[in-house]
């Protein structure tokens, strides 16, 4: 359909900019309180030098994409999942870092790992069975191991807090992990570990696009696992996206089994004393854009800095902003903006709760504020790539090589259907209906 920019459009701009205006204004008080309190809190911070004299560490970032039905045929749909990884070790004595040569043993190729999966509008349980079988495939662990170490994780974090003077009770079973969890008043949802599809939230069992991107995650995170299990230890491990938990309220217990494998890699990362750091370029932090004008009136366009967010948890603050989005900062994260450089949006980056503690938190609040700003000085120095400036490389590199362009999604579906052809079946079959038509 051709779009003509007539009055009818016009009409549409003012309604869309009048909607906008509106939003902005109904919270502008909010945003000023909080812009204040950001203001008090903001750490700026001078960068290492490109060259300098300091300690080499290996950093790596993983990123996944792929493309959905390649291939239909009715309700069967084949769709190309892929994830790849970008490593590197700093040189900082040269101001350069050097790719290192790493190869996980679930990766397919050098740079990461491509998988075809075929689903179709199916009962539910079966499409557990399908997406169960891909993380151990991929994974190289069952999700009832995952979720029990995790929620063991949790409880045994709890009770901790809780009874700080205490033994910690065995938990090596479901039912100590339960019985604990009522001894400190933690809920935990009442289905079995193992019956997942009884109480974890997925898609409808005839909702693909929504399975294709719980399969896609899956992949992201067995390639991170791999790297943690590796032979190479990395300090920084990038992750593309936020660290956000989806929790019922009054529960401690993630519905998603990408959460569970979230937490496991966390807590995999934390044994490795390696730091999981996950980007979020789109945040949906609200007021974003009205900060980084603010703020950069204020500093300047090019001064470095971050701010941590609050939580009621660890400084008894919620801002104004935030007070309808309980998911940031993230259950068991913590949450900071950044800014780099002009030429880049501000940034959201999550670190696990339990690293942040060990390696950042402080009562000594001035040797606090030295860990974050030499964790921010690092992380800047992985962004001073003259192609990315102000953005992490290693998720670029990442990114740019998991991408899956048309042309190559289409030699791709060319390929498989030829695939099919040898094997017998009628190559017309799976090509796209509106294709045979000539309607794209």
């Amino acid at each position: 359909m051709q779009v003509f920019f007539d009055k009818t459009l016009e009409k549409e701009f003012e309604k869309i900019y009048s909607k906008f205006k509106f939003i902005e204004l109904k919270a502008d008080e909010a945003y000023t309180q909080d812009l204040e309190f950001l203001t008090k809190r903001l750490q700026v911070f001078e960068p290492c030098p490109s060259i300098c004299k300091k300690d080499d560490f290996n950093s790596t970032a993983i990123d996944g994409s792929g493309a959905e039905g390649i291939i239909s045929l009715n309700d069967i749909s084949i769709h190309l999942l892929t994830a790849a990884f970008a490593a590197d070790k700093t040189h900082f004595e040269m101001g350069t870092t050097k790719k290192l040569n790493v190869s996980p043993p679930v990766c397919t190729h050098p740079e990461g790992i491509t998988r075809l999966i075929l689903l179709r509008e199916d009962k539910k349980e079966e499409v557990w069975k399908e997406f169960l079988d891909f993380i151990l495939y991929n994974y190289n662990d069952s999700l009832q191991d995952v979720v029990t170490r995790v929620l063991r994780d949790i409880v045994e974090t709890a009770f901790k807090e809780k009874k700080p003077n205490d033994p910690v009770p065995k938990l090596t079973t479901e039912a100590n992990i339960r019985m604990v969890a009522t001894l400190i008043g933690l809920k935990l949802h009442k289905g079995d570990f193992k019956n997942f599809s009884s109480w974890m939230v997925s898609p409808r069992a005839n909702a693909p696009r929504g399975w294709f991107e719980q399969f896609r995650e899956v992949l992201e995170y067995s390639v991170a696992k791999a790297l943690i299990d590796s032979d190479v230890h990395f300090k920084y491990i990038f992750i593309d996206g936020s660290m956000n938990m989806l929790m019922d309220p009054g529960q401690k217990q993630p519905r998603l089994a990408s959460n569970y494998l979230l937490r496991d890699i966390n807590q995999r990362a934390l044994k490795n004393e390696s730091c999981v750091v996950a980007v979020s370029k789109t945040t949906t932090f609200p007021f974003i854009y009205r900060l980084a004008i603010d703020l950069e009136k204020k500093l300047g366009m090019e001064k470095k800095w971050f701010i941590r967010i609050p939580t009621k948890s660890r400084d008894n603050i919620v801002l104004n902003i935030l007070k309808d989005r309980p998911h940031i900062p993230p259950a068991y994260g913590v949450t900071y903006l950044f800014h780099f450089s002009s030429e880049v949006p501000i940034l959201r980056i999550d670190l696990d709760e339990k690293w942040w503690k060990e390696n950042i938190f402080s009562k000594d609040k001035k040797k606090e504020g030295e860990n974050e700003v030499n964790l921010f000085k690092d992380i800047d120095w992985l962004a001073r790539d003259v192609r990315y400036y102000g953005y992490f490389f290693d998720l670029a590199f990442a990114h740019n090589t998991t991408i899956v362009r048309f042309p190559e999604r289409d030699d791709v579906a060319e390929r498989l259907i030829d695939y099919f052809t040898e094997k017998g079946e009628n190559p017309k079959m799976f090509i796209h209906p509106r294709r045979r038509l000539g309607l794209m």
